[in-house]
Order: structure tokens, then C-alpha cells, then sequence
């Protein structure tokens, strides 16, 4: 697929921030320092493509197999709050890093669901996620857990409610 209008100024910024970096690393230590940021950013590629490829195989099937009207009806502008809701229910139950919620926000936001839904659901996903609660309690303990959980609880849905107004139309 051939890149459009701003992504090739993001890919110039993206190839001059490498260069930058290069040059910045020759001159520490000379190649070496450039061969190691080389060998070390294939091996990340590396060890993280299998997640990669299954988070966007992810979100293209969930946007082949979910018809755009039911997206639009659930979670598009016109769902007001409800749509809200349901994406802060989606967003603290989805298992997986940013690895497999980006690219199903992603396929969403292509499907017709409404920015507010999104920040709701990115915003659910990261400080209400049940995933990682039982590392949560194990770390912090249970009653700074179920604190933070309490604190947090009205933000997701605040933030889409927030954004909807601002940048939406149905509040």
C-alpha cells in the first residue's frame, strides 16, 4: 500500500530521527555503537513480530467478520453513552498490551465507532484492564488495588464523555 499526504512527512521524520541517532552513536563510539542499535532493533523486530502479526491479523478479521452498521449502532456517535459504556466494558476485559488493543481501536475507528468510544476504550484498557489484576494484588496488595480501582473507575468513560463534547456532536 502506497502512503498518502502525511505519511510520507511522518516517514522523512522517522529516517531522519534514525540518522540522527546513527550519527549520534558513531560518534560515541564509532560502528560498533552503530552495528549494536542496528543488531539490537532487528532482534526487538524479532521477538515482538509474532505479536505484531497476531494483533493485526486480529483486527483485520474483526473488521471482515463485524458489519459496519453493527459497530455504527453499538459504538458509533449515534450510541451516545451506552456506546461509551460498552467500550469501557471492552477495554478493562481485553487480554494483551498495546500490541493487541491499538490495532483493534484501530479497526473500530475504520468500522465507524466514535472518537469518544475509542479514548473510552484505550482509556478502560489501561487503567481498568482485569488482566493484570492478579499481578496488581500480588504487587501492591489488595487494598491499594481495589483503591486505585475505585479512583480510576469514573475516568474512561468521563474522558469519552469529554471528548465526545468537544470533538463530537450528540452532547
Amino acid at each position: 500500500m502506497k502512503p498518502k499526504g502525511n505519511q510520507y512527512r511522518i516517514h522523512l521524520i522517522l529516517v531522519i530521527v534514525i540518522l540522527v541517532l546513527a550519527f549520534a552513536a558513531y560518534r560515541q563510539a564509532g560502528w560498533n555503537q552503530v552495528w549494536g542499535g542496528i543488531s539490537g532493533g532487528l532482534s526487538i523486530l524479532l521477538r515482538e513480530l509474532p505479536l505484531l502479526i497476531a494483533a493485526f491479523l486480529t483486527a483485520g478479521f474483526l473488521q471482515a467478520l463485524v458489519k459496519k452498521e453493527f459497530i455504527t449502532r453499538w459504538l458509533g456517535r449515534e450510541a451516545g453513552i451506552k456506546g461509551i459504556l460498552l467500550a469501557c466494558l471492552g477495554g478493562g476485559l481485553i487480554p494483551g498490551g498495546p500490541y493487541a488493543y491499538y490495532p483493534i481501536a484501530g479497526a473500530l475507528l475504520k468500522s465507524g465507532a466514535g472518537l469518544g468510544v475509542l479514548v473510552a476504550f484505550v482509556s478502560a484498557k489501561n487503567l481498568w484492564s482485569v488482566s493484570r489484576l492478579p499481578y496488581e494484588i500480588a504487587i501492591l496488595g489488595t487494598n491499594i488495588t481495589i483503591h486505585r480501582y475505585l479512583i480510576t473507575f469514573l475516568i474512561p468513560p468521563l474522558f469519552g464523555i469529554l471528548i465526545e463534547w468537544v470533538f463530537g456532536k450528540w452532547i
